[in-house]
């Protein structure tokens, strides 16, 4: 048996074999943010996501043509036997980007996407985005005027003696498992406290 739903497998039938694909946009435009708004640890803060918010829309350009990139292939495999509605956007059942629950085998017939399709794709990928699994960059080091927390020596802007040593410095995601820019952030603040204590 195979099994790699990433969704709630309780939505499934008992005797259901999938497999799922999902598109990540690597290395996002957009750009959140997140403030503190007062000195008590209890104030709430100025959080958003930034996500799908960046000026030209490369972002959501990116999933569309993600989702439609990955549906193709999938169609086209050996395994394939038909699609789970719930995993894909709502199209018209006269649309020929319709869903397709039950098939014989590969389906190698080109999809022709309507803008009604695309706005379905649109909304199903405004509705569904979450992050991948390793966010970071939430105080970036970068000059304070290009939004920085941390200067090159990882000392936070306008605090005395604190430092952020972990993977939110990055002002960019890493093409990798984060695990090891973590251990060289790490090994860089460690050196950079050494020297300045004089050890």
């Amino acid at each position: 048996d195979t099994n790699t739903y990433f969704g709630d497998p309780a939505t499934l039938p008992d005797d259901a074999e999938y497999v799922t694909t999902a598109p990540w946009v690597t290395y996002p435009y957009a750009r959140g943010h997140i403030h503190a708004t007062g000195p008590s640890i209890d104030d709430e803060y100025d959080f958003t996501t930034g996500w799908l918010l960046d000026e030209n829309d490369i972002d959501l350009r990116s999933h569309i043509w993600g989702y439609k990139t990955q549906r193709a292939i999938a169609r086209r495999m050996e395994i394939f036997r038909g699609e789970l509605a719930l995993g894909h956007p709502k199209f018209a059942n006269t649309s020929s980007a319709a869903v397709i629950e039950v098939a014989e085998g590969p389906v190698t017939d080109s999809i022709e996407y309507s803008i009604e399709d695309d706005a379905a794709i649109i909304q199903y990928v405004r509705e569904n985005i979450g992050t991948s699994r390793h966010p970071l960059g939430t105080c970036k080091m970068a000059p304070r005027e290009n939004r920085g927390v941390v200067d090159p020596s990882l000392n936070v802007y306008g605090v005395s003696g604190l430092k952020v040593a972990d993977l939110s410095v990055p002002s960019q995601q890493v093409a990798a498992n984060t695990y090891n820019a973590a251990l060289l952030v790490g090994e860089k603040a460690a050196e950079i406290i050494i020297t300045e204590l004089g050890l």
